[in-house]
């Protein structure tokens, strides 16, 4: 059980984090809505992983490290997956023949973050 000086603690590092993730991703849509892609991973399959990560934009690599202590943060006060975080790895999941390519998928989520932020 976690104490309650320990909860708020956590709660404003969570605060913090869902604050620091949003301006993140949305840095990374842009750019990716820009053409620089990989936020979503569209090519990982026919690319090597050493190229994959030295094409990938810093705005997407920079996303990486705060997706994972924000869900830490969440999994330890028992709150499920941040919204955006998720919708992230939806987009990121869908993959077919005929899903829009990354740009429209940056431009399309930069549009649902508007209407939530």
């Amino acid at each position: 059980m976690v104490s309650v000086a320990r909860s708020r603690k956590l709660e404003k590092e969570r605060a913090a984090l869902e604050a620091a993730y949003f301006s993140a991703l949305q840095e990374a849509l842009r750019d990716c809505a820009g053409g620089k892609w990989g936020l979503f991973g569209q090519n990982d399959a026919v690319l090597p992983g050493q190229l994959r990560e030295r094409l990938k934009p810093e705005s997407a690599k920079r996303l990486e490290p705060i997706a994972e202590e924000l869900g830490s943060v969440r999994e330890r006060l028992g709150l499920p997956t941040f919204g955006p975080m998720a919708r992230l790895e939806q987009l990121r999941r869908e993959h077919d023949s005929n899903s829009p390519g990354e740009q429209r998928l940056a431009m399309g989520f930069l549009e649902e973050l508007q209407d939530i932020g």
